[in-house]
C-alpha cells in the first residue's frame, strides 16, 4: 500500500512513494537510500537507478508528470471533488486569485486562496506559502485538506516554474485564467517564446468541460484561447472597451479606486465603484468576477462582491503615517510592465488632483511621486535596466536600492538599474541599504506626496546571499516614522 507521495527524503514516512526527480540544485536519486531507511515502500525515479534497493522501483520516463497523478490518486483525487480555478500570467495572479476567493466566499462557497502570499483553507486555516504553487505532492495534499475540511472550491495561482515542472499535474482544473504576458522569469526559460509556452501549457490541459477565461486586452490573448479551443474548453474572454464576454468601460479612477461601467455575462450595464485603483485592477476585478459567474454565483452577488473587494496582502497596500498629509504605499511590483502599471495609476491620480486643485501656494503644491525600488540577484538580469527606465519616466523621486540580492553583488545590480535611468524628469539617489532608503523616502516625504515602496510587497524577509533576515517593509515604514517623531 502507498499511503504517501514525498519529493523530500527527509519527510518520508512508512508507506510513501519518494520521487526521486533531479532539482535545480540537487538530484534526487542521491537520497534514495535515506528515504527507504525512513520508509519509503517505493521509488519513482526517470531512470534506472544504479543502486540495488530493497523496494520496487518505478521507472517513469515523464516522472515528474507521473508525481503529481500518483499523489492525486493517493489522496483521493481531491481536484475532482471540488472546482479548481488556476491564474496564470506574468502580473495579476495574486490578485485575480484573492478576488476570485472573496467573489466565491459572497455566493456562499467554501473556497481556498492558494499562491505567492500564503495557501488560506477553510475554516480559516492558512498555512504560509514557500512557492508560489507547491511541488506535485505537497499541492495534492493542501487540496485534499481543503476537500476535508468541507471546501468547494479553489482559486489558485499557476506559475510558469510550476507549468514547466508539472506540479500541477493530476489537478483537474474548471477554469484557466490567463491575465497578461510580459519578460519575467527569462534567467529560466531562456527567452520569451518559451516563457509564453510554458504558460499556454495550463490551457494545453483544459477539457471539454472547462473553461477558459482570458484578457483580451493583453497581445498574447489569443495563442492561450487557441490552445483552449483544441482541447474543446469554453472560451470566455474579458477586458476593458467592447466586444469582450466581460466589459468595463467608462472608467475613472482615483487613489482610493475605480469608477466603471461593467456589463455581460448577464449583467446589463451596471456602474460600479470598485475599491480598487487602476486599470490593471479593474482587469484583475473582470478576470475574478468571469470566475465567479462561471462557477455559479448570481450577477446581483458578483456586483454585490466587487463593490466592497479588497485586494491581496502587498498590493498597494497601505502604511498608516499618523496624519502626516502624504501616502505611503507597499507594492510587489518587480518587473517592468508592473512598475509601469501602479506607477502610471499613481501618476494620474497626482496628476487628477494636481489639476482640481485651485492651490497657488508652494504649501500647497501638487504632490510628488517617490518611488523606493531595486531588482532581485540571481534572477533575469535584463529587465533591469528597464525596469529603471519605467521608474525614471514617472516618478518625480527615485531611490534605487535592494531587493533581495540573493548570492549578487548588491551595487551591481544597483549599477545595472541605473543604466537604464537616463531621462531627466526624477530626482535620483542611489541607496543600498533597503532600510536606509525607505528612511530617506520617509524623510523627503511631505503634504501630499505618495511613496511607494515596491518589489517585495508581502514579503517579511530580505535574502542577502543564503540568509533569510527578517525584513517587512511595511514595518520597516512604520518603524522610520516612529523614529522621525522621536529625533
Amino acid at each position: 500500500m502507498i499511503t504517501g507521495v514525498q519529493l523530500d527524503s527527509r519527510a518520508v514516512v512508512t508507506g510513501d512513494l519518494f520521487c526521486a526527480m533531479a532539482g535545480t540544485q540537487l538530484d534526487g536519486t542521491r537520497y534514495v537510500h535515506d528515504a527507504v531507511k525512513r520508509g519509503a515502500a517505493a521509488i519513482l525515479s526517470p531512470r534506472a537507478l544504479d543502486v540495488i534497493l530493497r523496494v520496487p522501483v518505478w521507472v517513469h520516463p515523464q516522472a515528474r508528470a507521473m508525481a503529481g497523478r500518483a499523489a492525486s490518486f493517493v489522496y483521493g483525487e481531491p481536484s475532482r471533488d471540488m472546482k479548481l480555478i488556476g491564474v496564470t500570467g506574468t502580473n495579476g495572479k495574486t490578485t485575480v486569485a484573492h478576488l476570485t476567493g472573496q467573489l466565491l466566499d459572497k455566493a456562499g462557497k467554501r473556497a481556498a486562496v492558494l499562491g505567492t502570499a500564503g495557501n488560506r483553507l477553510a475554516d480559516g486555516v492558512f498555512q504560509p506559502a514557500t512557492h508560489t504553487t507547491p511541488d506535485a505532492p505537497s499541492l495534492q495534499r493542501l487540496l485534499a485538506r481543503h476537500r476535508d475540511l468541507g471546501g468547494d472550491c479553489v482559486a489558485m495561482e499557476v506559475s510558469s516554474h510550476a507549468l514547466e515542472q508539472e506540479r500541477t499535474a493530476g489537478v483537474a482544473f474548471h477554469a484557466a485564467i490567463f491575465t497578461n504576458l510580459t519578460r519575467d522569469h527569462l534567467d529560466y526559460h531562456g527567452d520569451f517564446e518559451s516563457y509564453a509556452k510554458a504558460k499556454q501549457k495550463l490551457f494545453e490541459g483544459l477539457s471539454a468541460s472547462s473553461f477558459a477565461i482570458v484578457n483580451g486586452n493583453d497581445p498574447q490573448h489569443e495563442r492561450m484561447a487557441a490552445a483552449a479551443r483544441a482541447r474543446g474548453a469554453e472560451l470566455v474572454t474579458y477586458g476593458v472597451g467592447a466586444g469582450f464576454g466581460l466589459c468595463a468601460s467608462q472608467l475613472r479612477s482615483d487613489l482610493r479606486g475605480t469608477h466603471l461601467v461593467l456589463s455581460g455575462m448577464g449583467i446589463s450595464r451596471t456602474r460600479l465603484w470598485l475599491p480598487l485603483a487602476g486599470r490593471y485592477n479593474v482587469e484583475n476585478a473582470l478576470a475574478a468576477a468571469a470566475a465567479a459567474l462561471i462557477t455559479g454565483a448570481s450577477p446581483s452577488t458578483v456586483v454585490e462582491g466587487l463593490a466592497t473587494a479588497s485586494s491581496a496582502p502587498g498590493r498597494l497596500e497601505p502604511v498608516a503615517t499618523d496624519g502626516r498629509g502624504f501616502t505611503v504605499l507597499v507594492d510587489y511590483a518587480h518587473t517592468e510592465d508592473a512598475l509601469r502599471n501602479v506607477l502610471g495609476t499613481l501618476r494620474s491620480a497626482l496628476d487628477g488632483a494636481a489639476a482640481a486643485a485651485d492651490a497657488p501656494t508652494v504649501s500647497d503644491a501638487p504632490g510628488r511621486l517617490i518611488v523606493v525600488f531595486g531588482c532581485g540577484g540571481d534572477r533575469d538580469r535584463g529587465k533591469r535596466a528597464p525596469m529603471g527606465r519605467a521608474v525614471d519616466a514617472l516618478a518625480d523621486v527615485a531611490i534605487v536600492t535592494s531587493d533581495n540580492p540573493r548570492s549578487e553583488d548588491p551595487e551591481r545590480i544597483v549599477a545595472e538599474v541605473v543604466e537604464g535611468m537616463t531621462g531627466e524628469r526624477a530626482e535620483r539617489h542611489v541607496v543600498v541599504d533597503r532600510r536606509t532608503a525607505i528612511a530617506l523616502a520617509c524623510e523627503l516625504a511631505r503634504r501630499g506626496d505618495v511613496v511607494l515602496i515596491a518589489g517585495k510587497g508581502h514579503e517579511t524577509t530580505q535574502t542577502i546571499g543564503t540568509t533569510a533576515h527578517e525584513f517587512d517593509d511595511r514595518k520597516v515604514v512604520s518603524e522610520c516614522l516612529a523614529l522621525a517623531v522621536q529625533a
